[in-house]
């Protein structure tokens, strides 16, 4: 093959891989945020990847911690969502309180109510927080501040999946609480 050939191959060989490359991280991304079972491996290569931004790494950590924890596997989720929090990712507050969730899973709870107040403090709109932290103060007599969480709830709306459980839960506490 002709020099002038074979410098034009390789360079449609480049052209050609970049858009495949995009292509490949924009599936591990949707991946990684699933919860299949590729998804522990497609964060996994985010994490790795060189061409990462530190938001797309610190996702993919909350993202693998999110799937470890759905295999109760909680020091390894810890650990991921402990990694995404110095990267300071778009969802932080996820990272907070998925970790608030490993906690409490572990009986943790006064680290778990920690995380919970972290996650609060970064997104006052986050439903979910407030609930699981209702939870805990409930569970410890504390009735009020239960109250007050659960209503919290009530009020907040976030982008998040869980808002409807957050909702839900706090409605079915609060009516539960009525009279204590």
């Amino acid at each position: 093959m002709p020099r002038r050939l074979r410098l034009f191959s390789a360079i449609a060989l480049v052209t050609l891989a970049a858009p495949l490359s995009t292509i490949a991280a924009a599936d591990d991304a949707a991946t990684c945020r699933s919860t299949g079972q590729e998804a522990t491996a497609a964060c996994t290569r985010i994490i790795t990847s060189p061409g990462a931004t530190r938001d797309q790494v610190g996702d993919a950590y909350i993202n693998r911690g999110q799937s470890y924890y759905r295999k109760k596997e909680y020091e390894r989720a810890l650990e991921d969502f402990n990694k995404a929090i110095p990267l300071k990712p778009k969802w932080v507050q996820l990272a907070y309180s998925n970790r608030g969730n490993v906690y409490y899973a572990k009986g943790e709870d006064q680290n778990a109510i920690d995380s919970y107040d972290k996650a609060i403090a970064i997104d006052p709109n986050y439903p979910a927080a407030y609930t699981a932290r209702g939870l805990l103060y409930e569970k410890a007599g504390a009735v009020g501040r239960a109250r007050t969480d659960f209503n919290a709830a009530l009020g907040a709306k976030s982008k998040f999946e869980d808002d409807a459980w957050a909702h839900d839960t706090a409605r079915k506490h609060l009516e539960a609480l009525k009279g204590k």
